[in-house]
């Protein structure tokens, strides 16, 4: 049986069909917010099984710049390649700007001659070695070489150390 609705469209029968409950349709609303959740978790737990995309190719060798160009005792930040060169009485030292704590970047405080870490307040000195702070060890080296009187620097193994040792200079 069918007729006509008060806007002049057709109108469907119910007969034969139970209409929802109010108590059913709350009951269908919060399992499909539920399915909606318990998704959202499976999703985001295997998203960390699989390994990130990888972004563009970053090269990890980089010419810092001539060995004349860096006085003794300045520290020269390199932002792009999250690095700092430090020329020493002793020779030269890159050393990385990320954190040994929680990877944050590490910014060089000219005023204070020292690196200091927003994330949780900590400091190190000239040569990386903190001096307050979380952070467990001494910020990484980075392989240094002189090449044809250029300071070359390869980031893509940085050196794990705890303290600095003269010996980590690379003479120039």
């Amino acid at each position: 049986m069918t007729g006509e609705g008060e806007d002049g469209g057709e109108r469907k029968s119910m007969i034969g069909k139970k209409p929802i409950s109010r108590r059913r349709l709350m009951a269908y609303a919060w399992i499909g917010a539920a399915a909606i959740v318990v998704g959202e978790l499976i999703f985001g737990t295997f998203a960390f099984l699989w390994p990130r995309r990888k972004g563009p190719k970053v090269e990890t060798v980089f010419i810092a710049g001539k060995v004349t160009d860096f006085k003794v005792g300045e520290v020269i930040p390199f932002r792009k390649e999250r690095a700092f060169i430090l020329r020493t009485e002793g020779g030269f030292l890159a050393i990385s700007a990320i954190c040994t704590h929680l990877s944050c970047v590490v910014n060089w405080n000219e005023m204070l001659k020292k690196f200091e870490y927003p994330c949780h307040g900590a400091k190190f000195n000239r040569n990386g070695e903190v001096r307050e702070g979380p952070p467990p060890r001494a910020l990484d080296l980075y392989k240094l070489q002189i090449v044809a009187g250029n300071v070359v620097v390869d980031r893509a193994n940085p050196i794990e150390r705890s303290k600095f040792e003269p010996s980590q200079s690379v003479k120039g």
